[in-house]
């Protein structure tokens, strides 16, 4: 196991270290290009690159530790650091949309800046779009990939700016009509859509961290229990996330089964198991519990 984690850990990393370095690019064309010609909504995106950046090195640091194997103050793993990874970017989220909305409001009010279109903004927010939508791609096909939260959660953020991105790209088109009003309303939806995201977010990684059990189709428990030995399945219990997924059940068999045979038969049924939860976690870890079926359980 602890050599799948690494491994695990050195694709997720390599991943991160791709997306951090065009972030970084997208980023500082963006922030450079709209301070010096004064557009806030190509800047208040710059900054939300920016801070992709900053999620991305948080990421990193949360890979790290989740790779972690086992230990003694930690026997089911270090898996759950991954989520708090995954957490804080939503809360950085929410943390950029305050700023970006204050900054919009006050260039707003004080409506002393004065845009004019120039080929540099437009130019910058295209290459922007590019890296943006390259970056959402391929972190949503490594992710997925890989089982990794992390990667997915910050696919959808980065796919976030390639869409809001259009708007950018319109209010930089407008001014060159003189329609200059159209870049504040960017900077506040800029602001909106990240506080959305990072709603998203947070909403889908909850769950792991109070043990919300994942999806399980009640069919599988029917197939199990058509093993000729097995009386029936209950107790059955699941929890975990795309990284790692814990399940335990016990099973009531035939009471005139050896021990070599239950386990055979207990064995069999985690298989199923694990073939039938596959695509829903990298990592799935099964405990059975073995029972006779005799005349106390009847009652």
């Amino acid at each position: 196991m602890g050599e799948a984690l690494k491994l695990r850990e050195l694709a997720v990393r390599k991943v991160l270290i791709i997306t951090l370095v065009l972030n970084v690019i997208s980023a500082t064309v963006k922030i450079l290009a709209g301070h010096y010609f004064h557009f806030i909504s190509l800047t208040s995106s710059g900054l939300e690159s920016l801070f992709d950046g900053s999620a991305n090195v948080l990421a990193l640091v949360s890979i790290y530790f989740a790779s972690q194997p086992p230990d003694d103050e930690h026997p089911f793993g270090h898996h759950k650091f991954e989520t708090i990874g995954s957490l804080v970017i939503g809360g950085l989220l929410v943390f950029s949309a305050i700023q970006i909305g204050m900054e919009t409001y006050n260039i707003s009010k004080s409506g002393s800046l004065v845009r004019t279109f120039h080929w540099i903004p437009l130019v910058s927010i295209l290459i922007s779009m590019s890296i943006s939508m390259f970056v959402a791609w391929y972190e949503k096909k490594k992710g997925n990939e890989l089982n990794s939260n992390i990667l997915l959660a910050d696919a959808n953020h980065t796919f976030g700016d390639f869409v809001i991105s259009f708007a950018v790209l319109a209010s930089i088109l407008a001014t060159a009509v003189g329609v200059v009003w159209l870049d504040v309303l960017v900077g506040g939806i800029v602001s909106v859509y990240l506080a959305y995201l990072a709603i998203k977010i947070l909403k889908s990684n909850l769950p792991d961290l109070v043990d919300t059990s994942p999806s399980i189709n009640k069919e599988l428990f029917k197939k199990i229990e058509q093993i000729p030995e097995i009386v029936d399945i209950h107790n059955f219990r699941a929890r975990g996330n795309l990284s790692y997924m814990q399940v335990d059940f016990h099973l009531h068999l035939e009471a005139d089964l050896s021990l070599r045979e239950a386990h055979k038969v207990g064995k069999k049924a985690e298989g199923m198991v694990k073939e039938a939860l596959e695509n829903q976690a990298h990592q799935i870890d099964v405990t059975v519990h073995i029972e006779p079926y005799d005349e106390d359980h009847k009652k």
